[in-house]
């Protein structure tokens, strides 16, 4: 009895150790199927942390996407809290970009001609010259329409094209005696008179300085001018002078930023000097006026401007035949940029 009791008791403690053995081999396995990969075993320690911040990991880089990225250029001058321009800033046109306008000159047109043919260029007695206005009734003041187109095809380089087609007519009675063609108008004769020109000029224009807020640029044009005086005495007779001149013309163009409003308006001054020679004869044609320009979007401008121009031709081909002309006053132009 006694020896069955420590059998007994040996064979309790055997069973107990080795179910504890079972028991902690399971434990480890079960640890080991609730993880999902071999890294997270590796892992180090520091990266199962709160404080860590873990980085997904994305086949595909994503780019950020920006719809409207400026240029850095475009910051210059500007204020970004409101979007404004802190300096005065020109509108500039685009290259391949074109500008078309359309010019009305409320023009004081004046002169004096010299014509005489035959028998009357070989006498001195009434080779005066001749006055568009008083003598031959041509109305002194006129309104004068001009058009023009640039294109620029590189960003300091633009050709450009402008022509001036008028015609004017008037009438009056002969307040002294002078000499037209071959026929001499006695006082108080009705005559009626016609003055005709056709005025263009098409030329290279480049600037040297294009900045934010001044543009200058010199330009080269040929200048064709056609032109007609015809003088008529009625119920008589009449007789016309031909003007046809082909001539170079150089001049410099100098356009000044004064404010740009909120809206990327501009107003700015602009001044032009051309000078025409050639073919024995000699022109001018000088402007100056205040410019608005108008921001419509993709680079497009709208703009209207205001001033003041002169513009005078005069050729002398002999002692018997001269005009010398010019017309001046203030003129609107408007114009569209695309």
């Amino acid at each position: 009895m006694i020896r069955r009791n420590p059998s007994t008791l040996l064979v309790c403690l055997l069973f107990l150790v080795t179910f504890f053995a079972v028991d902690a081999q399971a434990l480890e396995y079960r640890h080991a199927a609730l993880a999902t990969g071999q890294e997270d075993l590796a892992a180090p320690a520091t990266a199962t942390t709160p404080t860590a911040q873990v980085k997904p990991i994305r086949k595909v880089k994503v780019k950020e996407i920006v719809k409207c990225k400026p240029p850095a250029e475009a910051y210059a001058g500007m204020q970004l809290p409101y979007g404004l321009f802190s300096d005065c800033v020109l509108p500039m046109t685009r290259p391949r970009g074109w500008q078309l306008d359309a010019e009305a000159l409320f023009a004081r047109t004046r002169g004096k001609g010299r014509l005489l043919r035959g028998t009357l260029g070989l006498v001195t007695f009434g080779t005066d010259d001749v006055d568009l206005n008083s003598d031959m009734g041509i109305p002194d003041h006129n309104i004068v329409g001009t058009f023009s187109a640039t294109y620029r095809f590189k960003p300091q380089w633009a050709v450009r094209y402008s022509i001036m087609p008028f015609a004017i007519e008037g009438s009056t009675q002969a307040s002294r005696t002078y000499n037209w063609g071959n026929t001499s108008h006695g006082t108080a004769t009705n005559t009626r008179s016609k003055w005709e020109r056709l005025y263009q000029r098409l030329g290279l224009v480049y600037d040297p300085i294009r900045t934010y807020s001044t543009r200058v640029s010199i330009f080269g044009d040929y200048v064709r001018l056609n032109e007609k005086l015809t003088l008529i005495q009625v119920g008589c007779c009449g007789d016309s002078l031909d003007n046809d001149l082909n001539m170079g013309m150089a001049g410099l163009e100098i356009e000044k930023c004064l404010k740009t409003s909120r809206q990327c308006n501009t107003l700015s001054v602009e001044c032009r000097a051309g000078v025409a020679f050639g073919d024995e004869g000699f022109g001018s044609d000088l402007s100056t006026g205040l410019k608005y320009s108008i921001a419509l979007n993709n680079g497009r401008w709208g703009f209207i401007k205001g001033g003041y121009r002169y513009l005078t031709f005069k050729k002398k081909y002999s002692e018997a035949k001269m005009i010398d002309t010019a017309m001046d006053g203030g003129f609107v132009q408007m114009g569209f940029v695309f």
